[in-house]
């Protein structure tokens, strides 16, 4: 797929990569040539492993492992565009530690950080030291998280990362427990606790994170962000809600992004 080199080191390069996703289905199985981490930015699909599916999304981390075979599953037409990260070996054993030089989850939810680091990633007037940081910053998420690989069958992981995709499509809907629950054939308590052993995170977290994020996205997309417009848009039920939830998400207020954003184009 067509790509464009972002930063390149010697122990990883950030790439811009899209997909105008015409095609629908299921593609050919793919092996993974690098180590990779990769946040979605716009749009998205499902990558097929032999463990469950994934959806590699625009709010959560997808890591895929040198020589991962998986097979990608387009499931809605429009394009696709990531920033990925590829790490060297060499970087991805010293950022694993004591543990196996393997990314040991498929996807994990943003965090802030790796939010924040993400959107000064983009940042095209960032000095390479800069970049590098952030982009390792980013990588590191992939093994800081305290979530840790539990036994959970697969179908409760299928189901799982089906209502996760369904809190990313709808998050500004006010969606109910025993609905998301109905649709994936589990009870509300059921869906309750497997998510949570799966992501590490509740569901009306998730939820809150996912309009997180897309309020970044809008401020970063916007000259002179409307705040106030943004929180309605995104499910919030007022400016000071959203105000609210970013300040104990991020640590600072909707306002310091929004104007670092300003101060970035002014420059």
């Amino acid at each position: 797929m067509p790509s464009a080199v972002r930063f390149q080191g010697r122990s990883l390069d950030v790439i811009d990569w899209h997909c105008p996703g015409r095609d629908l289905g299921t593609g050919g199985e793919e092996q993974a040539p690098a180590f990779e981490v990769s946040i979605g930015r716009v749009g998205g699909h499902v990558c097929r492993f032999a463990d469950g599916e994934v959806a590699a999304d625009t709010v959560g981390l997808l890591m895929v492992n040198a020589g991962d075979a998986f097979r990608p599953v387009r499931r809605a037409r429009g394009i696709d565009r990531r920033t990925v990260i590829t790490v060297s070996e060499a970087a991805v054993r010293e950022l694993a530690g004591a543990r196996a030089p393997r990314f040991p989850h498929h996807y994990l939810p943003l965090t802030a950080r790796a939010a924040l680091s993400h959107d000064a990633l983009l940042d095209p007037s960032a000095e390479p030291l800069a970049s590098h940081e952030h982009a390792l910053a980013i990588v590191g998420e992939a093994f800081a998280s305290a979530l840790t690989p539990r036994s959970v069958s697969r179908p409760i992981r299928d189901a799982v990362h089906a209502v996760r995709a369904q809190l990313a499509a709808r998050y500004a809907d006010r969606i109910r427990l025993d609905e998301l629950a109905a649709g994936v054939g589990l009870s509300p308590w059921h869906l309750s606790r497997s998510f949570r052993a799966v992501l590490g995170v509740r569901l009306h977290d998730y939820q809150t994170r996912v309009r997180l994020l897309a309020v970044l996205e809008r401020m970063r997309g916007a000259h002179r962000p409307d705040l106030a417009a943004i929180a309605l848009e995104v499910g919030f039920s007022s400016h000071s809600h959203m105000g609210t939830a970013f300040r104990r998400f991020f640590g600072v207020p909707p306002t310091h992004v929004r104007a670092r954003t300003w101060k970035r184009r002014a420059g």
